[in-house]
C-alpha cells in the first residue's frame, strides 16, 4: 500500500469513528447486544473487547470510549434493561391515579421486558461472579434502583390506604424475583402457562397480599 493510500485509509477510519461517536445511543446498543451474544456463547473470561468491537461493527477506539474493560460492559447490559423499564414505565403510568393500577402496570411491563431481554438476565445470573468488586457493586446498585421503583408505588398505596402495611423492600424484591422466575424456571412454567397467564397469577398473589379487599386478579381455576 502506498503512503497516500494509507493516509486515505486512516482518514476513512477517523471519519467512521466520528460518525460512531455522533450516534452514541445506536453504538452503545450495538456494543451491548454483541457483548451479550459473545458472553453467552464463549463465556465472560473467553471474550475480549476486541471481539466485542468486531462483532458490533464498532471501531476499537470507540468501544473503549464506552468501556475500558469487560466488566464495564456487563454494567452497561444491566443499565440497558433498567433504562428500558424506567422509560416505558414513566410513559405508561403517567396518567394513572390508583396505586393498584400503577403496580399492576409496572409488574406487567417489567415482566415483559425481562422476557424480551431474557438472555441478558440469564447472563447477569451466570457471569456476575466474574465481575470485579466495583462492577459487581454497580450492578447490585442498579438492581436496588429497579426495586425502588416498585417500592415507591407500594409506599404510595400504603399511604393512601389501598395497600396493607408490609415490608416494602422485601415485597419489591419479591416482585423482581417473580419476574426473573419466568426466565430462570421457564423450562417448567412454559409447559402449562403463557407469559400472560404466569404474570396474571403472580399479580393475583401480590395483590392478595397487599390489598385489604379481594384482588381483582383471581387465580385461574378458582
Amino acid at each position: 500500500m502506498t503512503e497516500g493510500a494509507k493516509e486515505m485509509d486512516v482518514s476513512k477510519k477517523q471519519l467512521t469513528v466520528l460518525d460512531q461517536i455522533s450516534a452514541s445511543d445506536t453504538v452503545r446498543k450495538k456494543i451491548i447486544d454483541a457483548a451479550s451474544l459473545l458472553y453467552a456463547k464463549k463465556g465472560f473470561a473467553g471474550t475480549s473487547i476486541e471481539e466485542i468491537s468486531e462483532m458490533a461493527g464498532v471501531s476499537l477506539p470507540v468501544t473503549y470510549r464506552y468501556a475500558g474493560k469487560k466488566s464495564e460492559i456487563m454494567k452497561m447490559i444491566m443499565e440497558d434493561v433498567l433504562n428500558s423499564f424506567r422509560e416505558n414505565l414513566t410513559r405508561r403510568i403517567g396518567e394513572l391515579d390508583q396505586p393498584r393500577d400503577k403496580l399492576a402496570t409496572a409488574v406487567v411491563l417489567y415482566s415483559g421486558i425481562v422476557d424480551r431481554e431474557q438472555d441478558k438476565i440469564l447472563l447477569m445470573y451466570q457471569k456476575s461472579g466474574s465481575l470485579d468488586a466495583a462492577a459487581k457493586g454497580a450492578v447490585m446498585q442498579l438492581e436496588v434502583i429497579v426495586s425502588e421503583i416498585f417500592s415507591e408505588i407500594i409506599k404510595e398505596g400504603i399511604q393512601k390506604g389501598f395497600f396493607r402495611r408490609t415490608d416494602v423492600d422485601l415485597m419489591a424484591f419479591n416482585i423482581m424475583m417473580m419476574a426473573h422466575m419466568w426466565v430462570l424456571k421457564r423450562w417448567h412454567f412454559r409447559r402449562r402457562l403463557t407469559l400472560a397467564e404466569f404474570v396474571e397469577r403472580q399479580l393475583g398473589l401480590i395483590l392478595d397480599l397487599l390489598c385489604p379487599e379481594p384482588s381483582a386478579f383471581p387465580l385461574a381455576g378458582n
